[in-house]
């Protein structure tokens, strides 16, 4: 398998736009949910719910993908998944309240699950083992820069014209990507068919596996919460108004579109594990230090530092999660590392909702910091061994 080029190919080019689609959609949605909040007057539990829904979907969907995903369907399930991501932003023009927000998120989990993991695991597959790390900095750089400009954007559209018009652009971008995705080669023949659920199970019982599988699964928890509850910290404690809240959310994907690609390159030369390690203690250090921020710019510091914690994170991740199995059995490996994700994505958002009740909004970025230290802890524990280095696929 033919790494991508330095130069942007169309193969790159077409699977950017995945991640164009994805990380724009997801931002805008993201930030127009404190929006939803203060519109329906929520409760702290169903907040949590318009997260949970999302997550749900994400998870059903994720599973599917690693245990029958193959090559012949890696171009349709993209192409299908476009098409259906334009038709999900055009019913969310439709939402009235909180059942048919939760049932447009469902539609969301579903397109956004396929577009990430089959876009990530097609760039991840077909790097070469030492550029693996830049390859996917890069290709997240251009999901964090549409991340970026949705959140950027999202308030400034609600302000002017209310939701539908951030939909509607969402629902012509798809349009494009699906066309982009159906006309060009995404060098995918060659990727091996999963094998079922027994796919799980082999890659499972490799050591190598335990010590990321518990750093992912406690960072779901932790992440999860930052990123339902900052917003909803900007909007409802720090009183910020809309457009406003845009600048915060913007903050992180900015340090995640500048500071990723560099990232990726320093894991592919210093070793994946100390930038998971860096990201750790970034995001405890920050999660601390929110319920500090009470204005719009330490409050968009606080953001950065996330982004740039994850700069550190995803790249170095996806490129264990890709080692721990094989480059063309990549759908498998990041469809695992997805569903690691999947527990504290369900679950963290109603926790954070019933801990914002009885206790204090506060109490979410406290919780979230002990989280971390605690999944540092476990992860350490049971990193006993590491893969070997992973030879260089044929043609790279």
């Amino acid at each position: 398998m033919a790494p991508l080029v330095r130069r942007p190919s169309a193969t790159f080019v077409a699977l950017s736009s995945t991640s164009v689609v994805r990380a724009y959609g997801y931002a805008l949605t993201a930030t127009y949910l404190s929006f939803y909040a203060a519109v329906f007057d929520a409760s702290g539990l169903w907040i949590g719910a318009f997260t949970t829904a999302f997550a749900v979907a994400q998870t059903g969907t994720t599973a599917a993908l690693g245990a029958w995903a193959d090559g012949e369907r890696v171009r349709k399930l993209l192409v299908g998944a476009a098409l259906a991501s334009a038709a999900t932003y055009v019913g969310f023009v439709f939402v009235v309240g909180e059942v048919t927000l939760v049932a447009a998120r469902i539609a969301q989990g579903v397109t956004v699950s396929v577009l990430f993991v089959l876009g990530t695991a097609v760039v991840s597959g077909r790097a070469a083992s030492d550029d693996r790390g830049r390859q996917v900095g890069l290709f997240n750089q251009v999901g964090a820069l549409a991340g970026g400009l949705g959140t950027a954007s999202a308030g400034i559209i609600y302000e002017s014209a209310g939701f539908a018009p951030g939909y509607l652009l969402l629902a012509a971008v798809s349009l494009i990507s699906a066309w982009v995705l159906a006309r060009t080669d995404l060098g995918v023949d060659d990727f091996e068919a999963a094998g079922g659920v027994a796919a799980y199970r082999r890659l499972v019982e490799r050591p190598a596996v335990h010590g990321v599988a518990a750093f992912r699964v406690g960072f779901g928890f932790a992440k999860t919460a930052v990123r339902v509850y900052l917003p909803i910290y900007a909007y409802l404690a720090v009183s910020l108004s809309p457009a406003a809240v845009g600048v915060v959310l913007t903050a992180p994907r900015v340090a995640r579109t500048v500071c990723q690609g560099y990232a990726g390159s320093l894991a592919d030369r210093v070793g994946r594990r100390p930038l998971l390690i860096t990201a750790a203690i970034g995001y405890t250090a920050t999660a601390t230090a929110v319920p500090l921020a009470g204005s719009l710019e330490t409050l968009t510091a606080c953001a950065a530092l996330f982004g740039l914690a994850d700069a550190c994170r995803i790249p170095a991740s996806v490129a264990l999660f890709t080692e721990a199995g094989t480059a063309s059995r990549a759908v498998t490996s990041l469809s695992l590392r997805s569903l690691l994700w999947k527990p504290g994505s369900v679950l963290a958002p109603v926790f954070a909702g019933v801990l914002h009740d009885v206790v204090s909004i506060h109490a979410v970025f406290y919780a979230t910091a002990a989280a971390v230290v605690g999944t540092v802890a476990v992860a350490a524990s049971l990193d006993g061994s590491r893969p070997a280095p992973e030879p260089s696929p044929s043609g790279d």
